[in-house]
This record gives C-alpha cells, structure tokens and sequence, in this order.
C-alpha cells in the first residue's frame, strides 16, 4: 500500500496483484498520475480527510478487475478525475454513503469505462454531492449497452446500506447523456 501526505504525488507507478489496499490519500489534496492497478483488492484508491476546499487529482490513470468501486471518496472535499481507463469493475468512483453528512464532488473527463458491473459513478443526493462529466465519457458493456449505469444516487446513511434514489441525470449527476459515447 502506498500512503500518500497532504501535497504528495504518486507518478509513473504499477500496482500488481495481490496487494490489499492500494493507495491511501489520508489527508486528501493529493496526486495521482500515471497510476495504474492490474487487479483491485478493496480499492485502488481511498481519498481521506482534508477540508470542503481539499482536491485531489487522479491523472491518466487506469485500473482493471475491482469487485466494487475503484475510487474511494470518503473524506471531504472535491476529486478531479482527468483520463482514467478502467475495464471490469464495479464503480470508477463512489462518494462514501456511511461516513456521515459530508458534501463530496468529482468531476470527470477523458474516461473510458469498459464493463462496469454497477454504475459509473454513485454519489450521495441528501448530502448534496455532484459528479460533473465532461462530453468525452465512453462506455462499453460486453452484455448490453443498454444497461450501462452512468451515474447512481443514493441516500447516505449512519452505517446501513444506502438506498438508491435514481439514476441517470439529475442535480447530482450532471452530464448530457445524448454525449455519451457507446463503443
């Protein structure tokens, strides 16, 4: 596991397998760049901590075979979210849902996601949070394209499962899904 301080940048790094977490921004306002993950254990990252006003920057990165999300936003603040190839996973990103009443956005662009099993990105619509997409996400299912999710909702909780609210565009999930490109 890589645990990254407030300011550091990872660059140019490969995470293999077998590995257990993959990196850590624990006080948020971090870098990644040229990251990539061959097969995710629980997360490939976790964003921690920080304040409202703390980004952190995940550039030309990429990630393979998550059971569930490969970003994870659990503390405050905003993530940036700038190319990014992710293939057989279950969520890109994913605003934590039982960490409390914590506003979090993420802003995408450059994203290419190859069979995502739940959603491209969830976020929290009762705690206000908002995943920004630019016109350049692609998408691909090898099932059916039709059932490809690009952005969930869910109602955060005190630590129960969150229920979903809805799906597709939305305040909290702002894109033009007609610019959705299907490969």
């Amino acid at each position: 596991m890589f645990k990254l301080e407030a300011g550091a940048t990872l660059k140019n790094v490969i995470i293999g397998k077998n590995q257990r977490e993959g990196v850590h921004c624990d006080d948020h306002d971090c870098t990644l760049e040229n990251v990539r993950w061959e097969d995710v254990c629980e997360a490939a990252l976790s964003v921690k901590g920080g304040t409202a006003d703390s980004v952190t920057n995940v550039l030309a990165c990429g990630a393979k075979n998550a059971e569930d999300k490969i970003i994870q936003h659990n503390g405050y603040g905003h993530v940036n979210i700038n190319g990014f190839y992710a293939e057989n996973f279950g969520k890109l990103y994913r605003s934590c849902g039982t960490c409390g009443d914590i506003k979090r956005t993420v802003y995408l662009n450059h994203v290419w996601g190859n069979n995502p099993e739940n959603a491209l990105v969830t976020v929290n619509s009762n705690n206000g949070d908002v995943a920004t997409f630019t016109d350049d996400i692609h998408v691909h299912s090898d099932e059916d394209n039709d059932d490809i999710v690009i952005c969930k909702t869910t109602d955060a909780t005190d630590g129960d499962e969150p229920k979903v609210t809805s799906t597709g565009v939305s305040e909290n999930c702002v894109y033009d899904a007609d610019a959705i490109e299907y490969y």
